[in-house]
């Protein structure tokens, strides 16, 4: 099991960067390795509400499992949808910006002996998209690491 935490401070008041970083469907325009998010059932943006998400190499259903306007945000894959994946983000206030704390919990199903090499490349991976997410918000466009590019 990979645990492991990136901290990222973005120039936009908390309530603007929630609202985008919690909507599903955006993660493809920050996050390279995602090509597309879908609603599948329950409210959009709610919990409970469950998602489609198509990456690189594999798919899996994601459920919102808990959400708190500005403050948290945690999502977990469905088991036996993909690799089992908790994910927390944590929102606040710094000045006119805001500090997000994204905690992963993921099960890549690597020997243990492998995991420090998983957990680092997975770590700096989030930590390059959490930057394009800070891109986006901050200039209103960005160029993923595949050469998409994204406007807000």
């Amino acid at each position: 099991m990979l645990e492991f935490e990136n901290q990222i401070t973005i120039d936009r008041q908390v309530d603007e960067v929630f609202e985008f970083a919690t909507d599903l469907t955006s993660v493809p325009k920050w996050n390279y390795f995602v090509s597309r998010v879908t609603h599948l059932s329950g409210t959009p943006g709610e919990e409970g509400a469950v998602y489609h998400q198509v990456r690189k190499q594999d798919e899996q259903q994601l459920r919102i499992v808990r959400k708190v306007d500005g403050e948290t945000f945690i999502v977990e894959t469905i088991l036996s949808t993909g690799p089992d994946l908790r994910r927390e983000m944590a929102f606040s206030q710094v000045g006119e910006s805001t500090r997000i704390v994204d905690r992963w919990r993921l099960d890549l199903g690597v020997p243990a002996l492998l995991e420090p090499l998983a957990v680092g490349r997975v770590k700096k991976a989030v930590r390059e998209n959490l930057g394009k997410l800070k891109t986006l918000l901050e200039a209103g466009t960005v160029t993923l690491q595949d050469g998409r590019t994204f406007a807000i």
